[in-house]
């Protein structure tokens, strides 16, 4: 499957809040139904950006900030808000295997990291493996829409693509919302 891998060059950029103008974050908490998860675990979190939203909009859980790149760690930990009090926690991982027990986390999220995966089915099977009965998983990703920013249309996908791979992880209750002008909004629970 053709991806691309992000420029850790361009770290900056990734923890602009900026971003939020398009990958709001209330819109992505609105959709999960505004969950109070006790374990979060953002895999491909890069900076952390979304993983410190997330445990701003969760005030009891802690999050784990999980990333392939040593260089995205050492942001995460040298720029979490003091205020937060150390529930945003680096994890330096594989691309198919984070280093956390089965059934540990309540949420999964996986935001602008689709097309950066070699093998998504491994990892939203990895992801499965990660959250506990009926967890959730929200994934948001790029868009095949025209638009100045972004990856290459080619490893972009649509949201069916990403429907029929979350079905073959065996995910439930899969569902597609709007609210993100460029880019795919999908939620889904893991199986019972």
């Amino acid at each position: 499957m053709p991806h691309e891998k992000f420029d850790v060059t361009k770290i900056a950029r990734l923890d602009d809040e900026a971003r939020f103008a398009e990958l709001d974050p209330d819109v992505m908490w609105a959709a999960l139904g505004r969950p109070s998860p006790r374990v979060v675990v953002d895999i491909g979190a890069g900076t952390g950006l979304f993983a410190r939203r997330f445990a701003h909009l969760a005030p009891s859980s802690v999050v784990y900030a999980v990333d392939t790149e040593p260089i995205m760690l050492r942001w995460i930990a040298e720029h979490e808000a003091a205020a937060l009090e150390g529930r945003v926690r680096g994890l330096l991982a594989e691309e198919t295997h984070v280093p956390l027990d089965d059934g540990f986390a309540d949420l999964v999220v996986m935001i602008n990291l689709h097309h950066e995966l070699a093998d998504p089915l491994a990892t939203y099977r990895e992801a499965a493996r990660l959250l506990r009965p009926a967890g959730q998983l929200l994934v948001a990703d790029w868009a095949r829409t025209d638009g100045a920013g972004g990856p290459p249309m080619e490893i972009r996908v649509t949201s069916e693509q990403l429907v029929s791979q979350l079905g073959r992880a065996r995910f439930e209750e899969i569902v597609v919302h709007g609210g993100l002008p460029r880019h795919n909004l999908v939620t889904a629970r893991k199986h019972s």
